[in-house]
């Protein structure tokens, strides 16, 4: 699996799902429904990018355990880098709209 080469489109991708997943919460009424389902959609969409570039069923079968231990440990580098941003920003993400929010 590869990093992406195109940082611009990159991040314009992951601006536009982040937008959608937005306008879903507003119809789904539930964050959590909507995380729920990014993350099964991504979960099943990297099963698809890893199937389809193996050459046959015994590659991708041989690319799985790498493929799961690359993609799991992206996602957690992601996430923890996402989550310390926010712990970091928390009144400018989250609180803006809390005056008597205090960081403890």
């Amino acid at each position: 699996m590869n990093q992406p080469h195109d940082e611009e489109t990159f991040w314009n991708l992951v601006d536009q799902f982040i937008e959608q997943a937005n306008d879903s919460v507003d119809q789904a009424g539930d964050p959590a429904l909507v995380s729920a389902a990014l993350l099964q959609a991504c979960s099943r969409f990297n099963a698809f990018v890893v199937a389809a570039a193996s050459l046959d069923r015994k590659e991708y079968t041989e690319e799985v355990p790498s493929a799961l231990s690359f993609l799991s440990n992206q996602f957690r580098e992601q996430l923890e880098a996402d989550l310390e941003d926010y712990r970091e920003h928390y009144k400018v993400y989250i609180a803006k709209d809390r005056p008597d929010e205090s960081l403890h």
